[in-house]
């Protein structure tokens, strides 16, 4: 599979996975491609948390009740470190929706399916358990948790909008010119 067949190929898997085991040299894999990711300052903030099994999952299972997060059999946790951000600049937002992006198409690469699960830690008491339960320090900030296993059946992928509907030439809103 080529580059743009991954990107093509990945949605959010919302579903339930498949019990198999995600190798930990996968995951290893997965977490370096999110590390290897642009860092604005070259700050390297993204501090990443490989959960394994479902052992390690459960708990954070337990508090989101989400369906991805409830079957997942790995899963990668993003944080971002607070205290390796300059005063005036933070790029904590950029850092880590640039890790996850490499995480998530890394994850088709090798076959996997995953999802970008934030939403849940939106809310600060979900913010504030699910750090309690990964042992997450106290200047650090709990982003994502990336579920990934094999789909359980097909995933539901959402329509795109055409790309004309979405792209400009020049100007916004201008067409591609026939010429």
């Amino acid at each position: 599979m080529d580059f743009f067949e991954i990107i093509e190929k990945r949605y959010s898997h919302k579903e339930k996975f498949l019990s198999d085991a995600v190798p930990l040299e996968k995951l290893e894999l997965i977490a370096k491609a999110g590390l290897a990711a642009p860092s604005g300052g070259n700050s390297q903030c993204v501090r990443l948390i490989i959960l394994k099994n479902r052992s390690e999952i459960q708990a954070l299972s337990d508090l989101c009740k989400h369906g991805g997060l409830m079957t997942a059999p790995a899963a990668i946790a993003v944080l971002t470190d607070s205290s390796k951000q300059e005063p005036d600049t933070n790029f904590e937002l950029e850092d880590y929706s640039a890790a996850v992006e490499n995480m998530l198409l890394s994850a088709v690469a090798l076959g996997y399916a995953a999802l970008w699960l934030d939403y849940p830690f939106f809310n600060d008491d979900t913010q504030k358990s699910a750090c309690e339960i990964l042992g997450v320090p106290a200047d650090h900030h709990l982003r994502v948790v990336m579920p990934i296993g094999l789909p359980d059946g097909e995933g539901t992928r959402r329509e795109k909008l055409p790309f004309e509907a979405r792209v400009s030439y020049g100007k916004f809103g201008q067409p591609k010119s026939k010429t």
